[in-house]
């Protein structure tokens, strides 16, 4: 598989696929500072969370945001969230991809099997942001009697997803930085052989 994805793989995939993510979180981020301008989004428990948040702050943001805060939340940023995971997952993946592909002067030669490893962060990432916004879904939809079972299950989840994004980019950054460096090695040795 990996072979097919090498010779199919262009560069306009890889720009579309991190120009749509990127697009789609701005776009998000903006509406939701618009809708909710108390909320902060990197901080517990609604954003980037590498920590665990109690219940007691997963009420009390929910409290904060008001009626129409958690309104919000539940018919316009989940459901918006629902295409953002697969959105990072394809541009993750598109970016992992073009960073190891063989062949390339930007390649980090890498095993097929550390290539596949790598693929599964932003898959468990994906896996990890679904299942947090339907917790969510099911916390905005109990409160204001959110069982304790639940926004613990939303604070991990959160942790999770957070933890696993920031180590998904950390890769691709990492490869970046690694595939420009090669491809700058081998630009100078191909000039020096001429």
């Amino acid at each position: 598989m990996l072979s097919v994805l090498d010779r199919h793989l262009r560069s306009w995939h890889f720009w579309l696929a991190n120009g749509a993510a990127v697009a789609w979180f701005v776009g998000m981020s903006l509406a939701t500072q618009a809708a909710l301008p108390a909320v902060k989004l990197f901080r517990c428990p609604i954003g980037l969370c590498l920590g665990y948040y109690s219940p007691v702050e997963l009420h009390a943001t929910l409290t904060k945001v008001g009626k129409n805060g958690r309104e919000f939340l539940l018919d316009t940023l989940l459901p918006l969230d629902m295409v953002l995971p697969a959105l990072l997952l394809v541009a993750l993946s598109v970016t992992y991809l073009w960073f190891t592909r063989t062949g390339s002067p930007v390649a980090v030669p890498l095993s097929p099997g550390a290539r596949y490893a790598f693929l599964c962060v932003p898959l468990l990432y994906c896996a990890a942001d679904y299942a947090e916004n339907w917790t969510l879904v099911e916390a905005l939809q109990a409160y204001p009697n959110i069982p304790y079972r639940l926004a613990r299950r939303a604070s991990i989840l959160t942790a999770a997803k957070s933890q696993l994004i920031v180590a998904a980019l950390g890769i691709a950054v990492a490869l970046a930085i690694a595939g420009w460096g090669l491809a700058h090695h081998w630009r100078d040795g191909w000039r020096e052989r001429r």
